[in-house]
């Protein structure tokens, strides 16, 4: 990395609140009113790096994990209650990641939908940081869709130009903006952007405020520190870094200002959620310990099992590296201006959270991602090279932490998949897209599969779906198997032809990876060409070896549900209790050519309805929708049922529910019983 260190500089020409002049070998923190047109163009290739790098990071997690679809980068549970208006949206583990909490705020940032409260694990908590989800709603005009996508691209953007900043930051001092090459990918960086998190959209806030402070550029400082403290509350610790800095100049007025300004709009959203949920004012979060008692735990993680994990090994000596450098900056009062005392502030933050912070890398380097930034931007103020390596291995450490982390979630997208194999999938995903539904060929009907499943589930299960094609002709046979993703019109199914002989049986352990290279759900349509086929299905847990369950015979369209009629999914069950882990699932396939909206009714063993659900199918689109006793808020159901309808006229559809009992027992499938109950009461 190249050093282009100019001399100390005089502070004389600084404006008010830049630093002074140099003490105790600081490099004064008076700013230039020029760039050199080649550090300019450093900060421009640096802001390029960032963009790049990412925007092929998430691009191909997005491709590859997602089917395209970047709402799955917010990592939503799939056992994680959310809006209906996320009923689509890609899932990505168990329990997902906190960037689902902020997308949910977005689609509902007043929290006037009592669905929002409810998505949030922690509503107190999480609706105090506000400030992005505000921001996505506004620009989306208060619809929610678009919203989700606006939150994502805030977080993103601000994340990008927190790197900006610092390197622009960096240049205006007269220091190299290549130094801010390691902030690119640093851990905490990372994180906010793999999972669409605001913390790196509060780091550039936090950020601003301190730059404007610096060029002496006041009401605007104090406006952008607000913001700050509302995307996330640790944000106040730079605040307070500015006030002491005034203070220490004395000047009263400033420190009365920086204090308390932001501070208004912050505790006057607080007094808004206390009447709308109801709960204390209590901000929430980490709770503190002693400095470093989360040491021996963390420790023994580290090296479990003979092993290294390097990322947590990386992070850990990050933590090692930015303790000796808060000594070494503490030790100089003398040269504390506010971007000293906001790196002191939050390397104080990190000596006494708790081990449930610490437990992954994933976690504390968001709560202290200011640390590396900060660190950078204080090493190029000094003047000896021991004093500056001793900041900048902070920002190196958390730079391979950041690229462990990345290629973690990279390899993670891949599932097991080649990278060709993975790519090929997305090829077919967006260049050979499937048109239209699923017609007869020369009068021989379309066949149905469904569910079906390549992705993991709660407790570490992971589905599969088996599927057994047999050629019931006395000639070869060509066979259409298209994939019609979750969530997605039926025009982005993907597409593979099997070939089979006379007689000739073709099986699949896990048929979505084999033939299409997909990771996801969604049910399949099969479509025999020269000749009738049998086809027999099942998805399972084979997390625990393969499943013993019998397989289950595709279903035609003779099985639709039409507009006026109603069908009932008999012997549901559903059991909140966490050991228990019984759920119901009901799974709908649209087969018209034009999105339709269904009903869902739940009702117990008594005939007692708990509640119902509505929502739209795409067209020719599947859609599961998990856990439906949960989201009629009900207790305890044995032998409950559920019946389902089609609202829109000329709407048809395919209906099946899936019972769950625990992560060991074999699932259960239940379809609708033939007979058809025309605006039947609740069944009994």
């Amino acid at each position: 990395m190249p050093s282009l260190r100019t001399p100390p500089r005089s502070g004389a020409g600084a404006p008010a609140g830049g630093g002074g002049d140099v003490e105790s070998g600081v490099v004064s923190t008076a700013i230039p009113g020029a760039i050199p047109p080649s550090s300019r163009r450093a900060v421009y290739a640096v802001t390029l790096v960032a963009v790049l790098f990412w925007a092929l990071v998430l691009l191909f997690v997005a491709y590859v994990r997602y089917g395209g679809d970047i709402r799955g980068l917010l990592c939503i549970g799939e056992n994680v209650y959310l809006p209906a208006v996320f009923e689509a949206v890609p899932r990505a583990g168990p329990a997902g990641y906190d960037g689902q909490q902020y997308a949910a705020l977005a689609t509902d940032p007043l929290l006037l939908k009592f669905d929002t409260t409810r998505a949030l694990d922690s509503p107190p908590y999480r609706a105090t940081r506000i400030l992005v989800p505000l921001l996505a709603w506004g620009l989306a005009l208060g619809k929610p869709a678009p919203a989700i996508i606006a939150y994502q691209l805030l977080c993103w953007g601000l994340g990008l130009a927190a790197v900006f900043l610092l390197a622009r930051w960096l240049a205006a001092d007269g220091r190299s903006p290549w130094w801010a090459i390691p902030l690119v990918c640093s851990a905490g960086l990372a994180a906010a952007m793999i999972r669409s998190t605001p913390d790196a959209a509060a780091l550039c806030l936090m950020l601003a405020a301190l730059w404007l402070h610096a060029r002496g550029r006041y009401p605007l400082a104090v406006a952008v520190a607000a913001a700050a403290v509302l995307a996330r509350e640790t944000s106040y610790l730079a605040v307070l870094a500015i006030a002491i800095d005034e203070l220490r100049r004395r000047r009263v007025m400033r420190v009365a200002a920086f204090t308390l300004v932001p501070l208004m709009p912050f505790l006057a959203w607080k007094l808004y959620l206390r009447s709308v949920l109801g709960v204390s004012i209590a901000i929430g979060g980490p709770s503190f310990t002693t400095p470093f008692g989360w040491a021996p735990e963390k420790l023994a993680e580290v090296f479990a099992n003979s092993g290294i994990a390097w990322q947590e090994l990386f992070g850990l000596l990050a933590i090692a590296a930015t303790t000796l450098a808060f000594i070494m900056v503490a030790s100089r009062p003398s040269a504390w201006a506010a971007p000293e005392l906001a790196f002191l502030a939050f390397c104080a933050l990190g000596l006494v959270l708790t081990y449930d912070a610490y437990v992954e890398t994933w976690g504390y380097a968001r709560i202290l991602i200011a640390v590396p930034f900060l660190a950078t931007l204080v090493a190029e103020r000094q003047s000896s090279p021991s004093r500056r390596w001793s900041l900048r291995v902070i920002a190196v450490f958390y730079l391979l932490a950041g690229l462990t982390m990345t290629r973690w979630e990279m390899r993670e997208a891949l599932n097991g998949r080649s990278l060709l194999a993975a790519l090929r999938a997305g090829t077919a995903a967006t260049g050979k897209a499937v048109q239209g539904g699923g017609p007869t060929v020369d009068g021989l009907p379309t066949l149905y599969v469904l569910p079906v499943a390549n992705s993991r589930g709660r407790a570490g299960a992971r589905w599969q779906t088996w599927l057994e094609l047999t050629n019931l002709a006395t000639t070869e046979n060509r066979v259409f198997v298209d994939l019609l993703p979750a969530g997605r019109a039926g025009s982005s199914a993907l597409r593979a032809t099997v070939t089979l002989g006379p007689g000739q049986t073709r099986a699949w352990r896990n048929t979505l990876n084999q033939l299409f290279g997909f990771s996801g759900s969604g049910a399949l349509r099969l479509s025999p060409l020269g000749g009738p086929v049998s086809v027999n299905g099942r998805t399972a847990n084979v997390a625990g070896g393969d499943a013993q369950a019998p397989l289950l015979p595709a279903i035609g369209e003779d099985r639709a549900i039409r507009t006026g009629e109603q069908a009932t999914l008999r012997g549901l069950s559903h059991d909140p209790s966490f050991g228990a882990a019984v759920r119901t699932n009901v799974g709908l396939l649209n087969l018209t050519a034009r999105r339709i909206r269904v009903r869902i009714q739940a009702y117990d063993a008594q005939g007692r309805r708990l509640g119902q659900l509505e929502g739209e199918l795409p067209s020719r689109g599947f859609l599961q929708v998990d856990d439906i006793f949960a989201k009629a808020k009900a207790g305890t159901v044995s032998d409950g049922s559920a019946v389902v309808e089609a609202i829109t006229p000329g709407g048809a559809f395919l209906a099946y529910a899936s019972v769950i009992r625990g992560p060991t027992a074999p699932v259960v499938y239940v379809f609708p019983e033939q007979e058809r109950e025309a605006a039947s009461p609740a069944p009994k």
